[in-house]
């Protein structure tokens, strides 16, 4: 299975999410804001990143920017997860690199390690 870095700064969404995702197998590592998600990129190599998009200081999409500006994980599968559900959101995130979208309503958790799967 793959290690997920969970980077959402509510944490106790960021807690459950880790706890879902090892029940179906997967290795989590949390950050809590876009800078440590940065840190924690280099540190811990995860195999996919979950990110949310509404956070203080450097919210997910200059995360996001960050991710593909670094020649080391630049080609890091990105999932962004979020409580937007705005399909020109969706699309604006597709643009900026974003590999996937998942709605934090769907509470589907079963597609999101799926597509967590999908990319390792």
């Amino acid at each position: 299975m793959a290690t997920v870095l969970v980077v959402d700064d509510h944490r106790d969404a960021n807690d459950i999410l880790c706890r879902l995702l090892r029940m179906q197998g997967h290795h989590t590592a949390s950050a809590f804001t876009g800078e440590e998600a940065l840190v924690s990129l280099q540190e811990k190599r995860p195999d996919v990143v979950i990110l949310d998009f509404m956070m203080p200081g450097m919210d997910g999409i200059e995360t996001l920017r960050h991710i593909r500006g670094n020649p080391v994980t630049a080609s890091l599968p990105v999932i962004m997860y979020t409580a937007v559900a705005d399909p020109n959101f969706q699309g604006h995130a597709m643009q900026k690199g974003a590999n996937a979208y998942f709605a934090k309503g769907t509470m589907d958790f079963a597609k999101l390690s799926d597509m967590i799967t999908a990319y390792i």
